[in-house]
């Protein structure tokens, strides 16, 4: 098979040392099928080993990332192997079983022992990084829609079929359990998990708000990764990497008062692609996404944000007993391409654990959003998921959870959004955050508080520092 077709697609790597290796390991011949390109998400890419007797390995390595560097990469993988195992040996939470698996090119790995497996250690002859683990069983969540299309929306693709409501509450139930087990699994620190000489210790934080859209590049001196002793250090680093985002790197889509439009906002298809062609041409002229005036309106947004940081942080009164103390492992991406279920709906695995890390409690019980974490919650199936959490871990123990607690949640998650960028609501997030940290029952009114501290003497020379990136109407025009 040649270069960059079949299995070889994303990577050149030797097939044959992967297939002694499985072999090796499982006793039990193997193969795979070399015409066959390989399954890809956004990071990784992955293969399936098939032994004799039907068994089924998956083989998965980095795609090759633009915006996280090679060594981070690394980390991340070797974090995200320690997780599961973690994961897997102290709780009844379905993650894969990792067999062997290599973080850098060349290097050693770790040795991994399993009930039935024991992975040979020395150097990678594959020649890429990679994750040698069981395949999930069951299939991706993500073969059903989730959300129902907006009325009058037509599409020309095959349409998923839908969710019944009872399916969706099935599904909470269990994220509810998936989180009430998670949220025993505490460590004094906030970070993320790896393994040493067969200890497990929280280290550099590898969160999404720390690492995604090339965050991993700036300076550790600027933004502090971590191992974070309390919330408040935590919060305060995501809201510096956010700074230095919005102030240097590039903004992408998102335009703090112009958000792009929302498919939920329209009726039909067409005008939806209409008025996302519109808002494109706006954001065109002037180069509005990176211009230094729609980064200014980021770096207001951050000065609010970090005053908001020590109420956001405080531990809420919600809480009593010792089991408010610790953080918790999180995982950052419970999607529905992450969540496995049989034809009953049970789940039957959690994949994809890379970028986790212990969080703050309020961070890890929010009410999950699907199809993807970015997405809203369904307010409706928001007290199914409480009550399972609840009956599951608060059944027996001398512990309380109020009303309160469950606004500290979204609290939670608006703030993460926003640092994070990883929604294209912005400014409504913004709002919000705003209203709930202050308890604000009026609308307040965003434009004239940033139009305030746009006077101040600092936003004043900072305004004229990023003005000077700005590109000429000559240099916007050859773009």
């Amino acid at each position: 098979m040649s270069p960059n077709k079949g299995v070889f697609f994303y990577a050149t790597f030797d097939l044959s040392a992967l297939l002694s290796l499985a072999e090796h390991l499982r006793q039990s011949p193997c193969s795979c099928d070399e015409s066959k390109r390989p399954e890809s998400g956004a990071l990784n890419w992955a293969i399936t080993l098939l032994f004799k007797d039907g068994a089924e390995w998956i083989f998965r390595s980095p795609r090759k990332c633009h915006d996280i560097s090679p060594e981070t990469i690394a980390r991340v993988l070797e974090s995200e192997v320690a997780t599961m195992k973690y994961v897997k040996l102290n709780s009844s939470i379905p993650v894969p079983e990792v067999f062997d698996y290599r973080y850098r090119h060349s290097s050693a790995c770790r040795t991994i022992i399993t009930d039935h497996h024991q992975s040979c250690t020395g150097f990678n002859t594959i020649g890429i990084p990679f994750i040698l683990m069981s395949k999930a069983p069951g299939f991706a969540l993500r073969n059903f829609a989730w959300n129902p299309s907006p009325k009058g929306i037509v599409s020309s693709r095959k349409p998923r079929p839908g969710l019944k409501r009872i399916n969706k509450e099935k599904i909470m139930k269990q994220l509810g359990e998936i989180c009430s087990q998670l949220l025993n699994l505490r460590f004094n620190e906030i970070g993320s998990l790896f393994e040493e000489d067969g200890e497990y210790r929280i280290k550099k934080c590898l969160s999404p708000p720390l690492v995604w859209h090339e965050r991993d590049s700036l300076s550790d001196n600027d933004v502090p990764r971590g191992p974070f002793q309390n919330a408040h250090d935590y919060y305060k680093s995501l809201l510096s990497a956010f700074l230095l985002h919005v102030k240097e790197l590039p903004l992408e889509q998102h335009a703090f008062f112009a958000p792009i439009p929302e498919l939920r906002e329209f009726e039909t298809l067409a005008s939806y692609q209409s008025a996302v062609s519109r808002w494109n041409d706006f954001v065109a002229v002037g180069s509005k996404i990176d211009s230094s005036k729609n980064r200014l309106d980021y770096c207001i947004a951050g000065h609010f944000l970090h005053n908001m940081i020590p109420l956001i942080s405080q531990q809420t009164p919600a809480i009593f007993s010792d089991f408010a103390n610790g953080y918790p492992l999180c995982h950052p991406d419970l999607s529905t391409s992450n969540i496995f279920v049989d034809c009953d709906f049970n789940i039957t695995c959690i994949i994809d654990w890379a970028f986790s890390s212990t969080v703050p409690i309020s961070a890890l019980l929010v009410t999950p959003g699907l199809p993807h974490p970015r997405d809203e919650a369904d307010t409706t199936l928001a007290p199914t998921f409480r009550a399972s959490f609840i009956q599951h871990f608060l059944q027996g123990k001398d512990f309380k959870l109020n009303a309160e607690f469950w606004d500290h949640t979204r609290i939670a998650w608006l703030f993460l959004r926003l640092v994070t960028l990883d929604s294209l609501q912005d400014y409504r997030y913004f709002t919000e955050l705003h209203s709930l940290v202050y308890k604000q029952k009026e609308d307040i009114d965003v434009p004239r508080l940033f139009n305030n501290v746009r006077k101040e003497e600092e936003f004043i020379k900072l305004a004229a520092t990023l003005a000077e990136d700005d590109r000429s109407a000559e240099e916007i025009k050859k773009k």
